[in-house]
């Protein structure tokens, strides 16, 4: 696991707040969990851009963004895609 280096971040109140809703909803267990997902995220999106400009893609542009929006997804949903925190079970 690589070294995790704390840092101080800025947060507008309504970013702060979409964070918070995706707690609430159980997306994620805590604020630092949601916000290193949505830093993965971009991360993977940066990286299927430069696969666009890397490449000599034949085609409509507007075709080809389609099929990255499709492969984005389909990532996220296999890889990205934060697990739902388990509840434990008292019995």
């Amino acid at each position: 696991m690589p070294t995790m280096t704390p840092v101080q971040v800025r947060l507008s109140e309504e970013q702060l707040h979409l964070i918070d809703r995706k707690v609430q909803e159980g997306r994620y267990p805590n604020r630092f969990e949601a916000i290193r997902d949505y830093l993965r995220k971009a991360q993977l999106w940066e990286a299927l851009e430069q696969l666009l400009q890397m490449g000599d893609l034949e085609g409509d542009e507007e075709e080809i963004r389609a099929d990255l929006q499709r492969l984005r997804s389909e990532v996220y949903k296999t890889s990205i895609r934060p697990k739902r925190p388990r509840s434990a079970s008292r019995t």
